[in-house]
């Protein structure tokens, strides 16, 4: 019986040559889906990281937590905040109280999933002193009908104020971290007991719970 011929030295370099391909083609897809989480994440509240006058937001020495509580720098403790239905607010007029502050965007998707959340934790608190300022970086110029339309929407019960590109830059200053949601959980001495950067209802919702009852208790 004859024996199977075996494959041809033209057959082996053609599916040496298609498997060269197929791994060029995954290694050139992974670069494009890095390069866009990379193009991503350098963008700080919508606005690029290279035009704060900064290649990075500087990283700081150790984040805020109950144990290690920051001192609310004069860049973002005293500036003048412009409300979204009129009258300012600054961060140091809320001294004594604690304070939720959540720098926010109408296009960020995890901005709009913990939105809700900090609705139920400013009625669920409220009682106990606490209160919640959300400050978006959008244009108050351009995006004051789109923020009004949206604070009506999604039914928000704190008030919202304009957090222009300084403000922004120096909150995430704070955490050494760009991207939004960044959100503050300020204790009654003024000073920042909790730094949260993104949103994850599973895990956010927790330890936000969590910093807000140790900075109650805190006095």
């Amino acid at each position: 019986m004859p024996s199977t011929p075996n494959s041809s030295p033209s057959s082996a370099s053609s599916w040496s040559l298609t498997k060269i391909g197929l791994i060029g083609s995954a290694v050139l897809l992974i670069a494009a889906i890095a390069s866009s989480f990379y193009k991503e994440r350098s963008v700080v509240d919508g606005v690029s990281v290279a035009d704060t006058g900064t290649n990075s937001v500087p990283a700081a020495a150790r984040p805020a937590s109950p144990t290690n509580p920051i001192a609310l720098p004069e860049t973002v403790k005293d500036v003048s905040i412009n409300l979204l239905e009129g009258g300012a607010k600054k961060l140091s007029d809320y001294q004594g109280k604690v304070l939720i502050v959540d720098l926010w965007a109408t296009w960020c998707g995890p901005c709009r999933q913990e939105i809700p959340h900090l609705i139920e934790l400013a009625n669920q608190y409220k009682s106990q002193g606490v209160e919640v300022l959300g400050l978006t970086n959008e244009d108050p110029t351009a995006d004051a009908s789109k923020v009004r339309e949206f604070s009506k929407q999604f039914k928000i019960n704190y008030p919202i104020g304009w957090a222009d590109q300084t403000l922004a830059v120096n909150i995430m200053r704070m955490a050494g971290r760009g991207g939004i949601p960044q959100t503050l959980i300020i204790g009654r001495d003024g000073k920042v007991r909790n730094h949260f950067i993104g949103f994850s209802a599973m895990i956010s919702v927790p330890q936000m719970k969590a910093a807000l009852e140790e900075a109650i208790k805190a006095g």
